[in-house]
């Protein structure tokens, strides 16, 4: 969905040669309706869209239960990074500027496609094993005898994601963890790739990455207090990691996040706010706690 026919005209060239199935729309009004009617996997979105701008239409997906899980990356000619800030509020999975390169284009919309469908396996998985044994918070015991190791694994791990949020200044160790939870290091590793489709170390520093973002909206901290309390070792280390992820340094994000629009109140923060790029994690089998990078 882009304002520019020559770039409309590249973009489709470059996704049908990788044999993506691609449809358009030339404002903001018929974006929307295709997104409702298409339920398109992802969407790629210009800020410059004629009537509804792109950042409008992406609030309005994200606001729409149909369409607010679909992962939309913006597209724009321009390098700006208060657009590209805002875009990132509003719920935009990736960002591109143009002109698009081919191959950054096909990796950005591949890892988009990638990971939306780890999540909606995850929440099939999730919805399958509450039908089949109940809602996973009720103790193991009352499932049947012959469910009760599937349901047991699921919520071991549960557990065990919950024990990271719940420390995360100072994870134990996955061997710690396994023990913690009751199981081993190799069944807690493969647990967590099949059920959460992330290492147990992408998930601490996803993890710290958003806490962090939540204490800069929602606090007065310093930046080296909050930058202890969700883990790092010192300000240079939240700093680097925050930049790395929202391009942005922890106080210029904290400024920008704070400050309402002219004339407008500050709108509630939101949880989401996507990575520019996925970053590959190591191997959760050799994991141990994170202290200089998110």
């Amino acid at each position: 969905m882009d304002d520019e026919p020559d770039g409309v005209e590249l973009v489709i060239a470059h996704l049908r040669d990788y044999d993506f199935a691609v449809s358009t729309a030339v404002n903001g009004a018929d974006a929307l309706a295709a997104a409702h009617e298409q339920r398109p996997d992802l969407i790629l979105l210009d800020i410059s869209l004629p009537g509804l701008d792109g950042p409008e239409v992406l609030r309005r997906l994200k606001q729409a239960p149909a369409t607010e899980r679909i992962p939309v990356v913006m597209l724009t000619g321009h390098r700006d990074t208060e657009r590209k800030v805002r875009c990132f509020e509003l719920g935009a999975a990736d960002y591109l500027v143009k002109p698009v390169v081919e191959a950054e284009l096909h990796a950005r919309v591949t890892v988009q496609l990638h990971q939306s469908r780890l999540r909606q396996a995850l929440s099939a998985k999730l919805r399958s094993y509450e039908q089949r044994f109940g809602p996973l918070d009720e103790p193991v015991a009352l499932a049947p005898c012959g469910e009760t190791g599937a349901r047991a694994d699921v919520a071991l791990l549960l557990r065990a994601r919950q024990l990271l949020r719940e420390r995360l200044a100072d994870p134990p160790s996955l061997t710690e963890l396994a023990r913690l939870v009751g199981t081993n290091q190799p069944r807690l590793s493969k647990g967590f790739r099949t059920l959460f489709g992330t290492t147990v170390y992408g998930f601490v520093r996803e993890s710290r990455l958003q806490r962090a973002r939540e204490l800069l909206v929602e606090t007065q901290l310093p930046i080296k207090s909050i930058a202890l309390e969700v883990g790092y070792r010192g300000t240079s280390d939240l700093t680097r990691a925050v930049k790395d992820h929202w391009g942005l340094t922890p106080t210029a994000l904290r400024q920008r996040l704070q400050a309402p629009p002219a004339g407008e109140q500050a709108p509630p923060a939101r949880e989401q706010a996507a990575p520019a790029a996925s970053k590959s994690a190591p191997s959760a089998d050799d994991w141990s706690p994170p202290t200089s990078h998110a």
